[in-house]
């Protein structure tokens, strides 16, 4: 089985540390792209996973006008920046890992949701913190 060919939007904190997933377990992910505002960021990533200079991007927009060269899309933007390239990449067909929250609002939710039962994707959104052992405490 090949490794599933990834792109990270946004490589701050949480898209970094799905980059790093990639570089521990090569044999399930290899992240191919990457968009990401910070030049440190997104030079970071880069420079980890010996991408090429194609597929990396200040801006996701650069990214959904090539030529599909990724099998999914994780988004792990600013959270009020979620819809707009979760949107765009489902439009895509590119199956997707939606950092939570999915939006910020209930009507982008909801757009979300219509791209993704309208191009019939794979999609999750990541609640990590759900299972950590202090949260379980607190409930």
């Amino acid at each position: 089985m090949q490794p599933v060919k990834l792109m990270i939007v946004g490589a701050g904190s949480r898209g970094s540390s799905f980059a790093q997933f990639a570089l521990d377990h090569p044999e399930l992910a290899k992240v191919v792209g990457v968009a990401e505002p910070r030049p440190f960021y997104r030079q970071r990533v880069a420079d980890q996973h010996d991408l090429d200079p194609a597929n990396v991007a200040e801006d996701w927009r650069e990214l959904v006008t090539r030529p599909r060269f990724a099998d999914a899309v994780i988004i792990a933007t600013t959270d009020r920046y979620h819809a707009e390239p979760a949107i765009a990449f489902a439009d895509l067909g590119y199956a997707m890992l939606l950092e939570k929250p999915m939006a910020t609002n209930p009507e982008d939710c909801r757009r979300i949701v219509e791209a993704v039962q309208r191009n019939g994707i794979l999609f999750a959104v990541f609640h990590d913190f759900r299972y950590f052992s202090y949260i379980q405490r607190l409930k």
